[in-house]
């Protein structure tokens, strides 16, 4: 009876210690990318960043794209907003701020980019707020880039 105790108690600890080093090897590393070097001519999609867990906003162009999870914005809700432009998934950090689930409006500013997005909330769907709307980029040299958005904002 012992033995068994002693390897049941083996294999949580081990299945333990592999759970955290996976997460650890996940994370994305954004602290490398050139801001300054990429053109914005195009919005691209990209899948969720390991980082963003639980409450989320994120949008695609259109809604066939957002049910094929092509997403070309993602947020946490507050810490991080993230899009892809000249192949680099970009962090910028945001301010959590007030949100009116009506009528959904941020900006977002970084030192290289402005990110403004509106959005008007579609009939209820669930425990999750879907709107559709206009997203801007700016890059602080004057590119700019603006695409239409369909997504959701939910836990």
């Amino acid at each position: 009876m012992k033995k068994i105790i002693l390897l049941m108690f083996a294999l949580v600890v081990f299945s333990c210690n592999k759970t955290e080093k996976k997460t650890e090897v996940t994370k994305t590393n954004f602290s490398k990318v050139d801001t300054t070097k990429i053109s914005i001519s195009q919005l691209e999609t990209f899948d969720f960043p390991d980082e963003v867990q639980g409450c989320s906003c994120y949008f695609a162009k259109n809604k066939e794209d957002f049910m094929n999870q092509k997403y070309i914005y993602i947020d946490d809700y507050g810490n991080n907003a993230y899009v892809k432009m000249g192949g680099k998934l970009l962090k910028i950090a945001m301010e959590e701020g007030d949100f009116d689930p009506d009528h959904f409006d941020k900006v977002i500013k970084s030192d290289d980019y402005t990110i403004k997005i509106k959005g008007e909330k579609l009939p209820e769907m669930g425990e999750t707020l879907m709107y559709v709307g206009k997203i801007i980029v700016e890059k602080k040299s004057g590119e700019k880039i603006t695409s239409t958005i369909y997504g959701e904002c939910g836990c």
